[in-house]
């Protein structure tokens, strides 16, 4: 009849308890090779667009808070952009009492990582700016012209935010779109 074995069909791999052969470390080795050959590429790549794409949530987020304190408070705020120093704040227009004027002070300004610059802004209420100082005027409803935000990194790559007038809605786009 049959013989059952009492020992696995693979033991011989079983009894050999010395390690990896050199043949399967090499293999495994190449395959890691390989494998960071294709990713760090990439993700050097990523780095370097996800500050660009990191300032432009910043930027969202700061022109959504101030359009809805604008709304909350029923007054109206300034942004200021310094396309010079990289930096982003907003604060009060036209406060009301004198407690109000020595209160008033900028808020906390967004400083942009050194590989990321504000190109230029598109307003529709004035020209193309590409340094200085831009401040955009938000009424108390919350409402803003329509502009344009023009943002670039080292490598040229660009960032345009579209912010519409009388939408909450802040679209980001990959290239350079102008004020239509």
């Amino acid at each position: 009849m049959f013989q059952i074995s009492s020992f696995p069909v693979f033991s011989g791999r079983l009894k050999n308890q010395q390690g990896f052969t050199l043949l399967e470390l090499i293999i495994v080795c190449l395959l890691i090779a390989v494998s960071l050959a294709f990713s760090v590429p990439t993700l050097r790549q990523a780095m370097v667009i996800d500050q660009l794409a990191a300032s432009s949530r910043k930027i969202i987020a700061l022109i959504r808070e101030v359009r809805v304190l604008a709304a909350q408070e029923q007054r109206p705020y300034l942004i200021n952009f310094d396309l010079d120093r990289k930096k982003i704040w907003y604060q009060q227009d036209f406060p009301e009492s004198k407690e109000e004027k020595e209160q008033t002070s900028p808020h906390p300004t967004i400083e942009l990582p050194p590989s990321v610059r504000l190109q230029d802004i598109l307003s529709g209420t004035a020209d193309k700016k590409t340094s200085g100082e831009v401040t955009l005027w938000i009424n108390k409803q919350g409402y803003m012209d329509q502009t344009v935000l023009h943002l670039a990194d080292d490598q040229d790559n660009i960032i345009s935010l579209v912010i519409s007038p009388f939408f909450s809605t802040i679209k980001a786009y990959d290239s350079y779109i102008n004020l239509e």
